[in-house]
């Protein structure tokens, strides 16, 4: 959950970068692609507090289409705020997205584990047999 509201902040940040820096049409145009972006990260977020395992898988696409559109942003740099963002600027970015991605999978796995019947944490040891 960390990983996605952290990746949600960097989403929220480039999205007022952009606001900002772009003609209105432009700015029209950000807003209806990432607004999408940031409702379902606020809901994954919600229903991951609840551990629906839905919400991790979620939220692990999620992670995907974010690392995937700033890959393809990154290559156009017409499509870019002033001709493209520092290098360490998309890394941050990417490297958050593939944390989502791994973290949200994983407690995807462990949640199915978890939930698994017979599963229900290690084993207990036997009860000691009464004194005779």
């Amino acid at each position: 959950m960390v990983f996605l509201a952290l990746f949600l902040v960097a989403v929220i940040a480039a999205l007022v970068v952009t606001l900002y820096s772009v003609a209105a049409s432009v700015g029209l145009l950000a807003t209806s692609a990432v607004t999408p972006i940031i409702v379902l990260a606020l809901l994954f977020l919600y229903f991951e507090q609840r551990r629906r395992p839905w919400s991790f898988a979620g939220a692990a696409v999620l992670g995907v289409l974010g690392v995937t559109l700033r890959l393809i942003v990154n290559t156009q740099p017409q499509l870019e705020v002033g001709g493209g963002l520092p290098l360490w600027v998309t890394a941050t970015y990417v490297t958050l997205g593939a944390l989502t991605v791994a973290t949200s999978l994983w407690a995807l796995l462990s949640l199915r584990h978890a939930n698994r019947p017979g599963s229900a944490g290690p084993p207990r040891p036997s009860p000691e047999p009464p004194p005779v």
